[in-house]
């Protein structure tokens, strides 16, 4: 039975960008303090490893904006963002049903970490 307190970490752990206190952070601080827990460890690895992605796909598009190679690539990274925003939500909700989430084209990197 899945507890209302790792549920909230669950949920915490995929929506915590939204409320401003940690993009990549505040997932990374619930793996390192949940091992023991696999329900809230594996929801948390999983939103840590796809906002990890999300920033390096945006850090890499804004220096080639910048570049002024990467210009076209601004609609890529609204896609990708918006992709992103709506499997978080996703996630979220399968984490207050108590259920397993992955993020789609993360699962070998998610497998291996």
């Amino acid at each position: 039975m899945i507890s209302g307190e790792q549920k909230f970490l669950a949920v915490l752990s995929h929506l915590a960008y939204l409320l401003g206190i940690g993009l990549i952070i505040v997932p990374l601080i619930i793996v390192l303090l949940k091992k023991s827990d696999s329900f809230v460890h594996e929801h948390a690895k999983q939103a840590l490893i796809a906002q990890t992605m999300f920033v390096l796909c945006s850090t890499i598009v804004m220096f080639l904006v910048h570049l002024l190679i990467g210009i076209l690539l601004i609609p890529f990274l609204c896609i990708v963002g918006a992709v992103f925003f709506i499997t978080s939500l996703v996630a979220a909700y399968k984490a207050m049903k108590g259920d397993s989430y992955d993020y789609p084209l993360i699962q070998s990197i998610a497998r291996n970490f």
